[in-house]
């Protein structure tokens, strides 16, 4: 009886037990399983975080790189007008030198420079020296200034760099009056010439601005860079011939080689000479009259 009892409170016992377990691992799961939600909600909420600071970073990166990046003002100065000087070239007259000038009044017209001296700038035209200015030596090389410009380079190249100009613009006959630019760093004539009579003002003023601008920036160049020293080619010492003991031995004893053959031919010429004189002369027949 009471087994049988005891049977049926442990089977009544048994669904609630189990009901119980289930029970508590339903409630641990749903735990873990908020557990989960959470860190995984803190990950996403630090992710987040991490992100604002990349936003952080990246907007104060490109706020302080920008102003560094801005450029200054340009510093850069203009570049001054060229500086010309006009020559007169052969004989000075009037006409010649008032060419000139009134060509220098148009070019400073027009913006460009000249000699601030007004005594080179007339000792260039070849004007007559109102007393001892010191001009003497630019006087003398413009007076050797011959027909033809191109045979007297070295001469403008001396007056353009006393007159410190860029260009020179020469003034001289050839039949009607003519005007050439000549280089001074070049130390040659720009091609073409232009004559006085029938050009206009603007046209001799484009003729010589673009050639003195040229030879401004050939001023401003750098220098070429010397060309590179060719090697000096040193000759080999001659080897002297490999010679044999013979020949060394000759070189040395030839003076006694020809002492003892001149010796020999001595002796061997007294040997037959003294023979040739014990030799006996030839009998002489003799004949005596009256006998036989």
């Amino acid at each position: 009886m009471w087994r049988w009892l005891m049977v049926s409170v442990l089977l009544l016992g048994s669904p609630v037990s189990e009901a119980r377990a289930d029970a508590e691992a339903g409630t641990e799961a749903d735990a873990g399983t908020d557990a989960g939600t959470g860190t995984g909600t803190g990950t996403d909420a630090g992710t987040d975080a991490d992100t604002g600071t990349d936003a952080g970073t990246d907007a104060g990166t490109d706020a302080g790189t920008d102003p560094d990046t801005d450029t200054g003002p340009d510093t850069d100065t203009p570049r001054p007008p060229p500086k010309i000087g006009f020559v007169v070239a052969g004989d000075p007259d009037e006409t010649l030198r008032n060419t000139a000038a009134f060509v220098e009044t148009e070019a400073t017209t027009s913006g460009l420079r000249v000699p601030s001296d007004p005594a080179l700038r007339s000792a260039m035209r070849g004007d007559p020296a109102a007393g001892v200015d010191g001009l003497e030596n630019l006087r003398a090389a413009r007076r050797g200034l011959g027909l033809d410009p191109r045979n007297d380079l070295a001469s403008y190249k001396r007056i353009g760099i006393i007159a410190g100009a860029d260009a020179l613009v020469v003034v001289h006959r050839q039949g009607s009056i003519l005007l050439e630019v000549f280089d001074v760093s070049a130390a040659q004539f720009y091609e073409g010439a232009l004559e006085f009579d029938t050009s206009t003002s603007a046209q001799r003023v484009a003729f010589i601005e673009s050639r003195a601008a040229q030879a401004q920036l050939r001023w401003s160049q750098p220098p070429p860079p010397p060309p590179p020293a060719a090697a000096q080619k040193v000759n080999a010492p001659e080897q002297p011939a490999d010679e044999s003991r013979a020949k060394r031995r000759m070189k040395k004893a030839w003076p006694y080689v020809v002492a003892g053959v001149l010796l020999a031919a001595g002796v061997t010429y007294l040997i037959i000479d003294r023979r040739r004189t014990n030799e006996a002369e030839p009998p002489l027949l003799r004949f005596r009259p009256g006998e036989e």
